[in-house]
């Protein structure tokens, strides 16, 4: 007596599980956190009021670039532990590239303060005259503490497009208490502080000598 192959039996068994595979994949597993997405608000998101700043007649003004410390340049929001050691958060991400998401808030901000039709994102496309000012800023510190206390640490310049001349060069330490674990908090006090810095700018750049 002949017995029945097995063999397509098998491969019909395979090909089940060949598709079961990606479809358990793509599930997930059960209970796992959800990501959560935070943005950088601008002053007038934070109804922070500023104190306008008067620039000469025909003055333009270029925001950027804006460069970030390496470790924060990434979706995670990262703040600072014990030591020498950071915390990489895998499920608390910011919405958009950090130095994209600063270089917004900074223009819209400064935009407030000196005239909107005054204010561009940097680079741009357009041919720079002899009011023409930029802002190019460096971000060396931007996170929370561990104790409590969100951080900013800048440098900027402002220059001359016209003849490539830096007018000004500038640095400064800002601080926001922030709730340690609280990305909400953290990414709030960020926001107010950078509305600080944005007054500073505006400030920067009135009385320079253009001539």
């Amino acid at each position: 007596m002949t017995l029945p192959s097995l063999r397509p039996l098998g491969r019909n068994l395979a090909i089940l599980l060949l598709f079961a595979l990606p479809l358990s994949a793509c599930g997930g597993l059960p209970g796992s956190a959800p990501t959560n997405f935070y943005i950088l608000q601008t002053a007038s998101q934070l109804e922070t009021t500023g104190t306008p700043v008067t620039l000469a007649e025909g003055t333009t003004v270029g925001i950027g670039p804006v460069q970030i410390p390496g470790y924060a340049d990434r979706p995670q929001i990262v703040t600072f532990g014990s030591g020498a050691a950071i915390n990489v958060s895998d499920f608390d991400h910011w919405a958009e590239p950090l130095s994209d998401a600063i270089k917004r808030v900074l223009t819209s901000n400064v935009a407030t303060l000196i005239g909107e039709e005054k204010v561009f994102s940097y680079p741009a496309d357009f041919r720079p005259d002899k009011q023409s000012l930029q802002v190019a800023v460096n971000v060396i510190d931007i996170t929370e503490t561990g104790a409590g206390v969100a951080r900013l640490s800048v440098r900027w310049q402002v220059k001359a497009l016209y003849d490539n001349k830096v007018l000004s060069r500038q640095a400064k330490i800002y601080e926001a208490p922030a709730t340690v674990g609280d990305y909400n908090s953290y990414a709030k006090a960020v926001s107010q502080l950078l509305a600080e810095f944005s007054q500073d700018i505006a400030s920067s750049l009135n009385g320079l000598n253009l001539s």
